[in-house]
């Protein structure tokens, strides 16, 4: 267990450290200016929905399929067990 100690003060002096950077590090920002509540305000409403409506239907048909997969998996081994001690 030696160096445990020094292991500790070097985090805790690395954690120092970062927060000091993040006091003189400026904040981010785009290039163009433009913010998040202005985009938004340009963006069609409808095509926001649509975009939603066509992940949502992907993910849908996602975990069917990964249910499907899972039941032919299921009783694959449930052969195989049948077939090796009956």
């Amino acid at each position: 267990m030696t160096g445990g100690a020094g292991f500790i003060s070097s985090a805790n002096k690395s954690s120092k450290d970062n927060r000091n950077l993040a006091k003189i590090r400026p904040k981010a920002t785009r290039d163009d200016g433009i913010s998040r509540a202005e985009n938004m305000d340009k963006a069609d409403l409808k095509s926001i929905e649509d975009s939603i409506n066509f992940r949502m239907s992907r993910r849908n048909s996602y975990v069917n399929s990964g249910y499907f997969f899972a039941g032919i998996v299921t009783l694959i081994i449930l052969w195989i067990l049948y077939i090796l001690f009956f």
